[in-house]
């Protein structure tokens, strides 16, 4: 009854049964696990191959920079300089010839402008003569006279062309501005600036004298710094260019209140009285195709209009389309200045080898030269500013520092990969793989060896230059002493040692392209064909592991039926056992014996 009792624990519910199956799947299972190791191996390795082909491409790139002879390459990039960059600046493009120029600039390249014929506003005004707010304050016109800011609160009364105002009788300082304003009598405009903490004053019509006095212990002209009395020209006060067109105090009167337009340049502008203000159309100018930059020139009293171009074939139109803006502007009746040519010598003080140009900058011989100010008055000065143009060696050297970096990690990365560890013996995944020890080697031998060709008495090995390769076979520009003095006494004979028919970056480039470019032959370069095999080695074990899991499915549901119909079994000896101890058991209680 105990070994029953002992097997009926054992496959006691269905944790139990569980329990047994999983140990008998994963005896079932260790095959999968090995091929899923050696495909994650595989994988490591197609990454591998994936990392040195990524290496190698690099090389090839900076090889291929250093053996190039194009006029684009490295070996023709050109330094500038200038002797005075307050006049002129230069910058030289691969095909610029080495050597100085002496520039003698005469003439800039200038634009056409155009401005008004004369001010905008000429009537009688007159404007504070300094800051009105006491420190850096402004006046707030919004509140009464007492707490509006002024150093002291203006009182008693002012008169404008025979009209009278009461300071009192206004709440706000901008109430008692726009009665006045509004008061034909006065016939005057009367606003604050708070930009230049300054009032203005002007009249409105008419070319009478603005006329204007005060009385008070502190009276309002005084305060905010306006000469009482007759004023008969015009104070500079210059035109709102801030408020909208219909209340701007132009001179001239708008013919249109609403919508009007112009041309410039061909190029038509609209613009609204009642929602435009003269900075608004100022801006449209500038941010449209017209070519040309316009501004308000407030010591002038005048609009500017120049154009974004040179040359003495430049110019500006304008002409009204609707409405008189432009005439309000007193620019329809303008002539434009026309533009002007730059015009300069190079390495000449003889007037008829002068040159000209519509621009300030420009390109003569691969040098690109941006005049900014002129430095003689005669071509016969003896001044002038020069422009050196030199070979860019720091770029050569930069490019030659590249590629041994890429050539120092294409050749560690393959030692690391084809090592051997001396303790566990596990291989890296080149170890052993003849094609790339072969390559490493033959990486080392060209960087070495004697380069055949080059000019009697020319460097023929890179260690000539400074390059040299150490004990742990770092390839490295290890003297620079050695380099610049070869580069800067015989450059060519450096550029051989790379790019011609037999030089290092050649070479290492038709050594290079069968592992990294396909070709017409092969059609798939060294390192794709090698991770096209692994790629085939994982199809086939992803086909065994599929088969096998399909196997280890049936096997599980196997084990499962055959625990399962044990388990009946077992529950069934159980059940007969204990009936059986119960008929016994029931016989002795009865003495039947």
């Amino acid at each position: 009854m105990a070994i029953s009792s002992s097997i009926t624990s054992a496959f006691n519910a269905n944790a139990g049964l569980n329990l047994l199956i999983n140990q008998f799947m994963a005896l079932e299972q260790r095959p999968l696990t090995s091929l899923n190791t050696k495909k994650a191996s595989i994988n490591t390795t197609i990454g591998i191959y994936s990392d040195l082909k990524s290496k190698l491409a690099d090389l090839l790139t900076a090889a291929r920079d250093l053996s190039s002879t194009s006029t684009s390459s490295v070996y023709n990039s050109r330094t500038s300089s200038s002797s005075d960059e307050t006049k002129l600046t230069a910058s030289a493009g691969t095909s610029a010839a080495v050597g100085t120029f002496q520039i003698r600039i005469k003439q800039l390249a200038t634009g056409a402008s155009i401005q008004s014929t004369g001010e905008l506003i000429t009537k009688a005004s007159a404007k504070s003569t300094s800051k009105v707010a006491p420190g850096s304050g402004t006046i707030d016109v919004t509140k009464s006279f007492a707490n509006a800011g002024f150093t002291n609160n203006p009182d008693g009364t002012i008169t404008i062309n025979s009209q009278t105002f009461t300071l009192s009788d206004y709440s706000t300082v901008q109430s008692f501005l726009d009665a006045v304003n509004n008061d034909a009598t006065a016939n005057s405009n009367i606003y604050y600036n708070k930009t230049e903490d300054k009032f203005y004053i002007e009249q409105k019509s008419g070319n009478t004298d603005l006329i204007i006095s005060e009385t008070g212990s502190n009276p309002l002209f005084s305060e905010i710094k306006i000469t009482a009395g007759t004023h008969t020209g015009n104070g500079n006060t210059g035109i709102q260019s801030d408020v909208l067109l219909s209340k701007a105090n132009f001179d001239g009167i708008l013919t249109s209140t609403t919508s009007g337009s112009f041309k410039i340049n061909g190029i038509t502008l609209t613009y609204n009285t009642n929602t435009d203000t003269l900075d608004s159309v100022l801006s449209k100018i500038n941010s449209s195709t017209a070519n040309a930059n316009a501004f308000y020139d407030s010591s002038l009293d005048k609009v500017v209009i120049k154009s974004k171009s040179t040359g003495s074939t430049d110019t500006i139109t304008l002409s009204d389309v609707s409405g008189n803006l432009l005439s309000t502007l007193n620019l329809s009746g303008a002539t434009a200045t026309n533009g002007a040519d730059s015009l300069f010598t190079i390495n000449s003080t003889n007037s008829a080898d002068q040159i000209t140009k519509s621009t300030n900058a420009f390109t003569i011989n691969g040098i690109t030269y941006n005049l900014k100010n002129t430095n003689v008055t005669n071509y016969t000065d003896s001044t002038y500013t020069t422009i050196t143009i030199t070979q860019d060696t720091s770029a050569i050297q930069s490019k030659i520092t590249n590629f041994l970096d890429k050539f120092n990690s294409a050749t560690e990365y393959m030692k690391t990969k084809s090592n051997i560890d001396p303790i566990t013996k596990i291989r890296g995944p080149l170890a052993g793989n003849a094609t790339f020890i072969s390559l490493s080697n033959q990486l080392f031998q060209k960087l070495s060896e004697q380069i055949a060709g080059i000019a009697g008495g020319n460097p023929d090995y890179l260690s000539d230059i400074g390059i040299t390769i150490d004990k742990s076979l770092k390839a490295s520009l290890s003297d620079t002493t050695k380099f610049n003095n070869a580069i800067t006494s015989n450059s060519k004979a450096v550029e051989d040692l790379f790019n011609s028919t037999n030089g290092v970056a050649n070479k290492i480039d038709t050594l290079l392209k069968p592992f990294v470019e396909s070709s017409s032959v092969s059609r798939e370069s060294i390192i794709d064909e090698t991770k096209k095999i692994f790629s085939r080695q994982i199809e086939n074990i992803d086909t065994r592991i599929n088969r096998m899991e399909e196997r280890l499915k049936i096997k599980e549901n196997q084990y499962r039926q055959q625990l399962y119909t044990m388990q009946g079994l077992l529950n069934s000896a159980v059940l007969q056992g204990s009936q059986i101890i119960s008929f016994t058991n029931s016989i002795f209680s009865n003495n039947t014996f």
